[in-house]
């Protein structure tokens, strides 16, 4: 290759990195973000709701708007007959996959009008099952043997969600600049609360959420509608 061959691909790929730069410059202030905190009220037996120092596991969404669902593939773990983790968020067309930790047969299945699925008995030992959830809302998950194992999914029309940590803190970055959308906190035993935001181009909101979980989640039903057997040693 020539010395002036050489110069002219030097400047067609340095005004190419360049022009990407730029373009995801622009995209930077054409978006927005918000960050802030969730002050959390649990039951308490004595004095009603009070104010709880782990503030974890509360889902903050902002809706408004849609974005295409990720390729990848979320997971619900069975363990320790518990589904990990509690809630999970993801977005309207994503694939959630289940495996079983346990070397204990369990059941996933959902009664939900939005996915309704019955995944059969499955161990460690044998492939984990999956399940693409196609419509946005919230659909709960059971096992057919143990009527502790409950766990959400969260089905949201984007991917603009936190769960938070146990300071309370989450961040949603890239938010499309508009004056309509809504921004919400959620967890099971809570009555969602909600906050219509404005959103400018390069502009990070700062917002105090407050939610009071103060709700007792009902009991459920097996699969077939039938109450769960009595554990041995007790009574029913």
């Amino acid at each position: 290759m020539s010395v002036s061959a050489r110069v002219l691909t030097s400047l067609v790929l340095a005004a190419s990195l360049l022009g990407g730069a730029a373009a995801r410059a622009a995209d930077t202030a054409a978006t927005g973000a918000v960050h802030g905190s969730v002050q959390l009220l649990r039951k308490s037996l004595l004095r009603g709701l009070r104010e709880s120092d782990d503030r974890s596991g509360v889902v903050v969404y902002v809706t408004g708007f849609t974005r295409e669902a990720p390729k990848q593939v979320a997971l619900l773990q069975q363990r320790n007959e518990s589904f990990e983790p509690r809630v999970l968020p993801v977005v309207q067309g994503q694939t959630v996959s289940f495996p079983n930790l346990d070397r204990i047969y369990h059941n996933v299945f959902s009664v939900s009008p939005l996915a309704s699925f019955d995944l059969g008995q499955y161990k460690s030992t044998d492939p984990p099952r999956n399940v693409a959830f196609e419509r946005a809302g919230l659909v709960p998950v059971y096992c057919n043997i143990h009527p502790q194992m409950l766990s959400y999914v969260v089905v949201l029309e984007n991917d603009a969600f936190a769960v938070t940590g146990k300071d309370g803190r989450f961040a949603i970055d890239a938010l499309p600049a508009a004056s309509d959308l809504v921004l919400n906190a959620w967890l099971p035993g809570a009555k969602r609360v909600s906050q219509t935001l404005r959103v400018e181009p390069g502009q990070t909101l700062d917002v105090a959420l407050r939610v009071e979980q103060g709700e007792r989640i009902a009991p459920h039903k097996r699969k077939d509608g039938s109450d769960y057997p009595p554990k041995p040693g007790y009574d029913d």
